[in-house]
């Protein structure tokens, strides 16, 4: 599902104000489908409203936001919000808060009951979720509140995946796990974009865990859209990044350091085995 904004802004301010502020100004971006696709920017950049306005929370003040078929403008909107919301799901931060059920099992399906009336085949829907999300199914009748860390936010995001959307929002997935748990949450954000075709668009300040998975990048500050595109060709404009407050993946920071120290290119590396390798091959070349 893509997500397409056009001469998008966006204010919390009265329309009878004569100048608002915006949070969002003149964004214009299209973010492919089937992709991981990161967004960074420094507090207050407006990436929270970014990620709202695709989730219908919030309705642009100027310009269209168009998810798949549907078009969010600040006018009426002539469609079915309960579909809609089946199709775009979003996981807030530290989402595991607003549990409130005594099951795994309750907490999944809760959302699944509110937007679909019939409850046919729930426990088959039930059972699949647990496993694309890594956990079995002995954790339907644990209780939520007793999880770890990173199995709380498993459950946060199943119970999201249950209705199915084909795209899924994330706000900073990652923040409160321990190593282990964010590895594990990594590999099952990969997992839902190669086995399952979501579309996953993720806000976060772990720059480090956003080069490891994400296809594309987008860069706000001050509520403008300062450059988006490919991971590599987003995240090699070091000064930019820099400029705007914007952290700097720990691997592009060692190649630019061993640039500027030693003359010695190691290029770009989509990985840290790549640049292993690629170190290793200089090495050799120069005994």
């Amino acid at each position: 599902m893509e997500v397409t904004f056009t001469d998008v802004s966006f204010s919390y301010d009265d329309k009878k104000v004569k100048e608002p502020t915006y949070a969002l100004k003149n964004i214009n971006i299209e973010l492919e489908k089937g992709k991981i696709h990161g967004v960074i920017g420094p507090i207050g950049s407006g990436k929270t409203t970014f990620l709202e306005l695709m989730n219908g929370i919030t309705k642009p003040t100027k310009g269209t936001v168009k998810v798949g078929d549907y078009s969010l403008t600040s006018k009426r909107n002539n469609f079915n919000f309960n579909k809609f919301r089946k199709e775009v799901g979003l996981v807030y931060q530290f989402p595991e808060k607003q549990f409130f059920c005594a099951t795994v099992g309750e907490e999944i399906s809760f959302s699944a009951k509110n937007l679909n009336n019939k409850h046919s085949g729930l426990k088959t829907k039930l059972t699949k979720v647990l496993k694309m999300v890594g956990l079995d199914g002995t954790y339907i009748h644990r209780n939520p509140f007793m999880l770890n860390g990173g199995e709380k936010r498993r459950v946060a995001i199943a119970s999201v995946l249950i209705s199915n959307p084909k795209l899924l929002i994330l706000d900073e997935p990652t923040i409160g796990l321990d190593e282990k748990s964010k590895k594990t949450l990594m590999r099952l954000l990969k997992t839902l974009k190669t086995k399952y075709n979501k579309t996953i668009i993720i806000v976060t300040h772990d720059v480090d865990m956003l080069f490891d998975i994400v296809d594309n990048v987008v860069v706000l500050s001050n509520g403008e859209l300062i450059t988006h595109g490919p991971k590599i060709d987003v995240f090699k404009q070091v000064e930019l990044l820099e400029k705007n407050n914007c952290p700097v993946p720990s691997i592009i920071r060692f190649e630019k350091i061993v640039y500027d120290k030693t003359g010695v290119d190691l290029g770009y590396c989509e990985s840290v085995n790549t640049l292993v390798r690629r170190i290793e091959k200089k090495v050799m070349q120069d005994e």
